[in-house]
């Protein structure tokens, strides 16, 4: 099992999809943090006044003339069309030892984007130490394959647990409890549950879901291990 704290800590990175650009003040919270846009969205945080670090993709929807002759962003043009500019912005994190991120814009503008940024995630989340997904400054997305407990919510907090594309769970805590029981997309989801105290347990029996909570920024989500 394992234990979900909200802690102040520093990010690996923050990686920003072309969907709608984060909030400034969001990004503000870790100004050393290093920023990954792929293509579309470093035209986004150009506009605002962020440069990238890196800029990555088939660069596509990228315009360079946007960047000030000053730049210091590395742009890394990867032509490949079987791989999205997500799928390549999140092997760049592992050839780079970037395993605690951030992820913005996970929406990606249109909704197969949305669908297809969300099968890719599940593809590459077990190879990363911690996967934040950011969807507002109110409201955050955690990967979950795994048991879980935290102390940190709060009396009529709402939780979602949605299945991708299912999971059998139990849990304790929550309005509508679940008793070794499945969640499957087009079936039976688990959106706004709510929660009852501030302490919460999910027993995991197989599958995965995203867990959402709301957000607690400038602290993100971290899971330790949990004394059986």
């Amino acid at each position: 099992m394992k234990r979900l704290n909200f802690i102040q800590k520093n990010l690996d990175c923050m990686l920003v999809l072309q969907g709608k650009a984060p909030d400034p003040d969001i990004l503000c919270f870790f100004p050393d943090t290093y920023l990954i846009a792929t293509d579309g969205a470093a035209n986004g945080l150009i506009e605002i006044g962020i440069e990238p670090h890196i800029i990555i993709g088939d660069l596509d929807s990228f315009d360079s003339s946007h960047l000030p002759e000053s730049s210091s962003s590395q742009i890394i043009h990867i032509p490949d069309q079987e791989k999205n500019d997500f799928e390549k912005a999140l092997d760049y994190c592992l050839d780079n030892n970037l395993l605690d991120i951030a992820i913005f814009g996970i929406h990606g503008g249109d909704f197969e984007h949305s669908l297809n940024n969300v099968s890719v995630l599940w593809k590459y989340v077990e190879r990363f130490s911690n996967i934040t997904i950011i969807d507002s400054r109110s409201r955050i997305a955690i990967p979950v394959f795994f048991d879980m407990i935290s102390e940190e919510f709060l009396p009529q907090e709402i939780l979602s647990l949605i299945p991708s594309p299912h999971a059998r769970l139990s849990t304790q805590g929550l309005q509508w409890n679940l008793h070794d029981e499945i969640l499957e997309l087009s079936k039976r989801e688990g959106a706004r549950n709510i929660c009852l105290d501030k302490s919460v347990q999910i027993l995991h029996h197989e599958g995965r879901y995203l867990f959402f909570c709301d957000s607690r920024l400038p602290a993100l989500p971290l899971f330790t291990n949990f004394p059986s």
